[in-house]
């Protein structure tokens, strides 16, 4: 089922209150002062401070508890207050995790899918998993593994029924050369390449990548070594040529405020007006318009910010009510997944685990 409710789109905002304690999921309408539109109480306990949002998609959200034992996953419809609690993946990882999440939309088998890549070793192949909804179970789809280094730090987006990632080949280490995807029809990885210009940019100067969508177009963001930060446009989806330099913010501190001594941490969403959402190293959410060179603070701030590009409880994204698990016969509000037995939890026997 994908039916839209309204057709208007909002803001989905995610922060942590500390007074008290607890992540706060709240939408607001996309107009000149971005009001609060509505405010959704989470059904589920963490074992940390906060879920990992793997993705949205279709007013969906999947959720996942990496501290829980067997990594507990979740696909949570706020407007609808409907969930679906996944059932455990099929390899538990022992040792280092490694794991890289992708969650999106199969809009021929209509279908909604999570696509786990594992890996505790470096150099040796990862092992793939993928959860339908429409079956309820995990599949090992490992033979369609990807061969490249995705960097699992960075965390997915999905544009164009597909999840992306930064990536590179195993002989060159920690330095992004291709976007690794991942069709949720046809469930193959396939690589973008970046063109030599833009690799050539980013080893010379580049501290960090991320991924981000962007004016509905897959972006690639750079932080470079000098202070500055670069947002690249693939401005036809699936040509290397089309890349372009979208932006270059010239000082990471707050543009257009010198006096300000805040600065830019990560771009998250574009708004109707052209402005660009960002977070800030106070934990706040900012409106920036590069165009014209002015900046709005937003009355949302987040508690535990960490100056760090991925590691924030913040979450900002484009969202569009729907009535997707309407028709699921059960809801599932666990109240601490996390608080069962290991034994509760646990795979029947000969599922697997993977070790070095």
């Amino acid at each position: 089922m994908h039916l839209n409710r309204k057709q208007d789109d909002h803001i989905l905002v995610r922060h942590f209150s500390k007074n008290p304690e607890k992540e706060i999921y709240s939408l607001f309408s996309d107009n000149e002062n971005l009001n609060q539109y509505a405010h959704f109480d989470l059904p589920f306990n963490c074992s940390c401070y906060f879920f990992n949002i793997v993705g949205t998609c279709n007013g969906i959200l999947c959720l996942n508890d990496e501290m829980c034992l067997w990594s507990a996953f979740y696909l949570w419809n706020p407007s609808i207050r409907k969930s679906v609690e996944l059932p455990n993946p099929i390899f538990r990882l022992d040792g280092d995790l490694d794991q890289t999440l992708g969650f999106g939309f199969d809009t021929v088998a209509n279908d909604y899918k999570v696509v786990r890549i594992s890996r505790t070793c470096f150099g040796t192949p990862p092992v793939v998993e993928l959860y339908k909804l429409s079956t309820g179970v995990w599949n090992d789809i490992s033979y369609v593994a990807p061969s490249h280094v995705i960097f699992h730090i960075a965390p997915h987006v999905y544009l164009n029924g597909a999840s992306h990632w930064v990536a590179s080949k195993w002989e060159e280490g920690s330095t992004p050369t291709m976007i690794v995807s991942f069709d949720m029809h046809d469930e193959t990885f396939s690589v973008i390449i970046l063109p030599n210009s833009l690799v050539s940019e980013v080893q010379q100067h580049n501290d960090r990548t991320n991924l981000v969508v962007l004016d509905e177009s897959l972006c690639l963001v750079s932080y470079n070594k000098d202070k500055t930060i670069d947002i690249w446009m693939m401005k036809e989806y699936g040509e290397a040529e089309s890349w372009v330099k979208h932006y270059n913010i010239t000082s990471r501190h707050i543009p257009y405020e010198p006096e300000v001594n805040h600065y830019l941490i990560k771009p998250m969403a574009t708004r109707r007006n052209g402005e660009m959402l960002w977070t800030e190293s106070d934990g706040l959410l900012l409106s920036v318009d590069h165009a014209d060179e002015k900046i709005k603070y937003l009355a949302i701030r987040d508690s535990i910010h960490t100056n760090h590009v991925f590691h924030d409880s913040l979450y900002v994204n484009s969202y569009k009510e729907s009535l997707v698990l309407l028709d699921k016969w059960r809801d599932y509000y666990a109240e601490d997944a996390c608080g069962e037995s290991y034994d509760s939890r646990k795979p029947k026997p000969m599922t697997g685990e993977i070790s070095c």
